[in-house]
């Protein structure tokens, strides 16, 4: 095995956390880094700011900020780059939290702002907006949510949107979204730059947002979903919880419930929704025999109509069926035929596996004997991917197969939090530790060669 050398260097020293998200925290331009200032991954509620390093020179800049220290929200987090465009969105709690009505998992949106962070004012700057519209009504029209989302991630063309959803009414039943958005610089309701607009329970939003699916007995919950490159077809991977059945020595039968990998392609006319479904002025372009009733009885968010969703990998004969390890979402190749994830080989040591995205058939492509301990990255345009195996840290390319070890001073950190993620270039790698001693997550860079 190759090894590579790695000269670490701490970017980021303030007192405070530096929370990387797990995908898309790097700017299109490659010289950003946004973050939110999270000391611990639950920390949301009690978390103001999204701020940016500057690669260049370790500035720091204040992309956005509550200026709300409450413990009970709204709260900010997990900040993601749009691939084209000085766009960041974010997690943000709804902005009438007290003891009572707290940050929650259905009490949250996608929040949107626009930034220049080469504009080094020592002020946070950026309107925000919303993602998707919120209503709380019992019926609600198409392209409207009832709850909350999270985990947002950025299509390659950047105009579409996924998440991972909880509805108010079902809070338990986690599902995954898409919201599309033809312009980004749109704001419905024309808020003025020194108003502080408001998101409590029921605003509207910039995009068109849906669920893929409603959670039912046959995927009772879905999440950690990617998008799959294509150059036509809209295809969102995601990881589908299943139930099987199981006999205990006894042989009477048990239900137990694994998580599989599934595929959902959006149909041709997705890209129409907005107009075909529930169109707030008939479009004479479109047939009447098109178009979707306004108003859905007693449903409050459904799937959208044509959505195809095909299950991968049937794993329940496996001695460890299902995904598996530390919590990961789904990664794929930027050819689009293969899906990484993890899971446990026979001897119960979480390594690397690709799943056709073709026929669901899955190999091991990871060698460690150890088993991994953090979520993996990928190189998108190298297909390289990064995993920890605790401190030890190892690149493999998916195109030979060759894994390589980086020697790295990971005596240096006491504590590596989350992904070790690349850098523009292919040659960089970016992470989150906490230095030797000290309880402050800060954010880490390394050249390799």
């Amino acid at each position: 095995m190759r090894g590579l050398q790695a000269q670490v260097r701490q970017r980021t020293f303030g007192d405070y956390g530096h929370f990387l998200n797990h995908r898309q925290t790097l700017s299109h331009c490659g010289r950003y880094l946004v973050y939110d200032t999270r000391n611990a991954d639950p920390d949301i509620s009690k978390t103001t700011r999204i701020e940016s390093l500057d690669l260049l020179d370790d500035t720091v800049s204040i992309l956005y900020d509550t200026h709300s220290q409450s413990i009970h929200g709204p709260g900010v987090g997990a900040a993601v780059c749009h691939p084209l465009r000085s766009t960041v969105v974010f997690i943000h709690g709804l902005t009438h939290c007290d003891e009572l009505q707290p940050y929650a998992m259905t009490r949250r949106f996608g929040a949107c702002i626009h930034v220049e962070p080469s504009n080094r004012d020592s002020g946070p700057r950026g309107k925000l907006t919303a993602i998707e519209s919120r209503s709380l009504q019992p019926e609600i029209p198409w392209g409207v949510l009832g709850g909350g989302t999270h985990a947002h991630s950025f299509s390659s063309d950047g105009r579409w949107i996924s998440f991972t959803y909880n509805d108010a009414l079902a809070p338990e039943h986690r599902t995954v979204g898409i919201a599309i958005v033809d312009r980004w610089d749109s704001d419905a309701d024309q808020v003025p730059e020194l108003q502080v607009r408001k998101f409590e329970e029921e605003f509207q939003g910039i995009g068109w947002a849906a669920v893929i699916l409603v959670p039912d007995q046959t995927i009772e919950s879905a999440r950690e979903e990617c998008w799959l490159p294509h150059p036509t077809l809209r295809q969102l991977a995601f990881v589908g919880r299943i139930p099987i059945r199981t006999a205990n020595p006894t042989q009477n039968p048990q239900e137990r419930w694994i998580d599989e990998v599934f595929v959902a392609q959006l149909p041709e006319q997705a890209d129409r929704w907005p107009r075909l479904l529930d169109p707030p002025l008939p479009d004479p372009q479109i047939p009447a025999s098109q178009r979707a009733n306004a108003q859905r009885a007693n449903a409050r968010v459904s799937s959208p109509p044509g959505i195809q969703v095909r299950r991968l990998t049937h794993t329940e004969s496996a001695v460890h069926p299902g995904v598996q390890g530390p919590r990961h979402w789904l990664m794929a190749s930027n050819c689009g035929s293969w899906i990484y994830t993890l899971m446990k080989d026979p001897q119960g040591t979480v390594r690397m596996v690709r799943v056709s995205v073709q026929d669901g058939q899955w190999e091991w492509i990871s060698k460690n004997q150890e088993s991994i301990t953090h979520a993996p990255a990928i190189d998108s345009s190298t297909g390289r991917i990064s995993y920890l195996t605790g401190k030890r840290l190892t690149i493999l390319d998916t195109t030979t197969g060759q894994e390589m070890d980086v020697a790295w001073d990971s005596d240096a950190m006491d504590a590596i939090i989350g992904p070790v993620q690349f850098l523009s270039g292919s040659q960089g790698i970016f992470w989150n530790a906490k230095p030797f001693g000290s309880r402050w997550l800060q954010i880490w860079t390394a050249h390799l060669q």
